[in-house]
């Protein structure tokens, strides 16, 4: 049976060790390492500095026995970088130290992209401040699809500004995640396909019903890192369980 390791967001609770053997067709085993970060004021310079702890945790989790690490928080794989091959170097660097393969949310979000075929795209940036939106627009872009649009939840009316590290933001409502999806998908028709970003905005339950409304494959964080663990490690996964991604390669 595979183990999979799971490098969590300091000071938070993390659905995704629970959440990834249910997306499983056969069963696999978790093991969990959070970050100990316990004074990360969750600035996007403050994340580029978090390497040595995620090498530590990678580390860890190896020594555990995990065949395949993934890592939550689509920020620690590009923070402080400006291109997706400097990302895919530091994903590198944490397997080594696992002695296993790794996977990143914000690496396997563009290789989501890549696998659905679409080349232009948009970003449901959900909590996101303004700096956080426009610093993952633009490694997104550096990847080479078209970021048509890039929207955060404040900048749509959904929920008020903020700043970086106000933590009453990061767990949007169901409601907000689906409203900003469809109003991404309405001010930009040409969009192929849409990611939903954010740790904290889970979009297990929510993919089915909008893609069926937006009539597009959607994912999220959460659900891109599933695909690309499950994919990376061999494991099937349930049939449809992550809407059109799931099939995707």
């Amino acid at each position: 049976m595979q183990t999979i390791g799971f490098i969590s967001p300091p000071s938070w609770f993390d659905p995704s060790p629970a959440e990834f053997p249910t997306v499983c067709a056969k069963a696999v085993q978790v093991q969990q390492c959070p970050l100990s970060l316990p004074e990360l004021d969750w600035r996007i310079d403050s994340i580029a500095r978090t390497e040595p702890e995620l090498i530590a945790a990678a580390r860890t989790l190896g020594e555990m026995g995990c065949s395949l690490v993934a890592n939550v928080g689509t920020p620690f794989a590009w923070a402080g970088l400006a291109s997706v091959t400097e990302a895919r170097a530091r994903q590198e660097r944490l397997a080594l130290a696992a002695g296993a393969p790794v996977v990143m949310s914000g690496i396997a979000i563009i290789e989501a992209f890549a696998a659905l075929g679409a080349r232009r795209i948009g970003l449901a940036c959900t909590y996101y401040s303004d700096d956080w939106r426009d610093r993952w627009a633009r490694l997104v872009a550096a990847s080479g699809v078209d970021v048509v649009s890039a929207q955060n939840l404040a900048g749509q009316g959904l929920m008020p500004p903020h700043d970086d590290a106000d933590r009453a933001y990061w767990a949007p409502t169901a409601e907000q995640i689906g409203e900003s999806v469809r109003r991404l998908a309405e001010t930009a028709p040409q969009i192929e396909a849409i990611a939903v970003s954010g740790a904290g905005s889970r979009t297990l339950a929510l993919i089915p019903a909008l893609e069926r409304e937006i009539d597009r494959p959607v994912f999220g964080s959460d659900t891109a890192l599933y695909w690309a663990a499950a994919k990376a490690a061999g494991v099937a996964l349930k049939p449809g369980i992550l809407g059109r991604l799931t099939d995707a390669c």
